[in-house]
């Protein structure tokens, strides 16, 4: 893949720093760590716009020769986070009231479908996917998943879950400032993504890393600075182990596809998925 003609070289998105070094590249664009805060992002990268309208149709570039990240529905997805989010919000479910939860970036409503089997009676799930294709297909399921970003203005809700999203959003403070508004007082958001950044070189991540659909990498030091200066406090953070046979199974068949995937043996990667669960502080008086 070539990259776009509208690329715009960029400053970290979480210190602003402008000093950084090589980590990877893959199709074309190259993946820097910054040299003040250590996050890993693309740079140059495309732009908003393009960036912008590949979220919409889910391809970067022209359909045939473009990254085409549509994918399809992972029905395992949603007994995974009935486990996962049973687990971790145990509280919030055992205390059997009401909720308002909305996902961002919703995909095929995976986690939609997860949460609407946990919640109390006369709870609120709802969804919001940017991508027409993938929106369209959880509403035909019967979901609640608008064609749509977060804006400022959306109803006041108690959870923002934001799943596997983290990496697609080019400036996540400017994100978090948005949640911010639209949690009511006390709320929480539940953030899973990679923790890419915690990794010292490219090989010691099992798989591709999906650019330019991936824009930004973290590991936990940087999503507790974007949280702490967004106003949150972190409930809990938990690291799950991915890289297990499954895993390795599923990366031979994408490089014999001609993937850009590291293989490594399993069980021997320090990558792992972050599970975060932030409270929005409270105001000082």
């Amino acid at each position: 893949m070539t990259p776009p003609s509208s690329v715009e070289t960029v400053a970290c998105p979480c210190c602003g720093g402008n000093n950084h070094a090589p980590w990877a590249e893959e199709l074309g664009f190259h993946a820097v760590r910054c040299l003040e805060c250590a996050l890993i992002y693309v740079n140059p990268r495309p732009s908003l716009g393009s960036i912008s309208e590949a979220v919409r149709s889910g391809v970067h570039g022209d359909e045939a020769g473009g990254l085409n990240v549509r994918s399809r529905r992972q029905a395992g997805k949603v007994g995974r986070y009935r486990k996962v989010l049973g687990a971790l919000f145990h509280d919030v479910w055992q205390r059997g009231a009401p909720v308002s939860w909305i996902d961002v970036g919703a995909g095929y409503g995976e986690v939609v479908e997860a949460v609407t089997q946990l919640a109390p009676p006369r709870s609120t799930i709802r969804g919001l996917e940017p991508m027409e294709h993938k929106a369209a297909r959880a509403r035909e399921r019967g979901l609640s998943v608008e064609q749509a970003y977060l804006g400022a203005d959306h109803d006041k809700v108690d959870f923002v879950s934001v799943v596997d999203v983290f990496s697609h959003i080019p400036q996540f403070a400017e994100f978090l400032a948005v949640v911010r508004q639209v949690l009511s007082p006390s709320g929480e958001v539940f953030i899973e993504t990679g923790n890419l950044a915690d990794l010292h070189e490219r090989a010691e991540f099992p798989g591709e890393l999906g650019l330019p659909d991936h824009l930004v990498f973290a590991g936990a030091s940087q999503l507790r600075r974007f949280l702490d200066e967004a106003g949150f406090d972190v409930v809990r953070l938990d690291a799950v182990r991915i890289d297990g046979w499954e895993n390795f199974a599923k990366n031979v068949v994408k490089k014999i596809l001609g993937r850009p995937v590291h293989l490594r043996l399993p069980h021997t990667s320090k990558y792992r998925q972050l599970l975060l669960r932030a409270r929005l502080r409270p105001a000082r008086p």
